[in-house]
């Protein structure tokens, strides 16, 4: 790039949305491992133990996560529902394709998906998902801590079952969720950086948010010229 040269770049995820995103990783993701050891009693009796510890912390950490950004980010937590809850016809021609993603993956074709806002159709399945799965594992398992003993015993087995089941299903929900996040590489350092994405491809994964939402704010210092919603 020319020394004066400007890069056009989107600011796509916010320090909050980031923050809460790494909070997931130290929270959510030691939880679900370990869920995954208790369940299948993996090692030995100590091991098991320590398993249940980190499952332990893991789990403040995620539902302190959750709390903190809903009360602090309401705005960004009533935007990111208003998104995942927004369908048309471009969502199921999307998913009929698989987003492009058997035909790059597989057969090394890249294909023509319908046109996306600022999340894609899969996104709004997982974030559905995250939903409503995250709240009943949170409520499932705060549950499971706390209020054993003065809780009925038939309750209890099916807060232990639920609390079994959405885990599973959200354990393993979240790691191919990993693995599409990091083969797409640049959506990747996007939130896992500074937030901000190259316009082309912005226009590229997320055009119709580019199109309608976004206007430029500034030129850095660092011939960058940002891009906000």
């Amino acid at each position: 790039m020319a020394h004066n040269e400007i890069e056009t770049r989107v600011l796509k995820h916010s320090l909050p949305s980031r923050l809460f995103h790494w909070c997931l990783i130290l929270g959510f993701l030691p939880a679900a491992i370990t869920g995954f050891i208790l369940w299948l009693k993996l090692g030995n009796e100590t091991f098991i133990n320590l398993a249940m510890r980190i499952h332990i912390v893991g789990a403040i950490i995620f539902t302190s996560a959750v709390i903190i950004y809903t009360v602090c980010c309401l705005n960004l937590v009533i935007a990111f529902m208003r998104r995942i809850f927004s369908w048309d016809s471009r969502d199921l021609g999307w998913i009929l394709i698989g987003g492009g993603y058997p035909q790059k993956m597989f057969l090394g074709k890249k294909i023509t998906v319908p046109p996306m806002g600022k999340i894609n159709s899969g996104q709004k399945i997982f974030g559905i998902c995250l939903l409503f799965s995250g709240l009943i594992l949170m409520a499932s398992g705060w549950i499971l801590y706390a209020f054993i003993p003065v809780s009925p015993k038939l309750f209890i087995y099916w807060s232990n079952r639920i609390h079994l089941v959405f885990g599973i299903f959200m354990g393993l929900f979240v790691f191919v969720h990993i693995f599409l996040g990091i083969y797409n590489w640049g959506e990747f350092k996007t939130m896992f950086g500074n937030g901000t994405q190259p316009l082309d491809e912005a226009k590229d994964h997320n055009p119709v948010w580019v199109e309608h939402e976004i206007e430029p704010v500034q030129n850095t210092k660092s011939n960058t010229k940002v891009l906000v919603q």
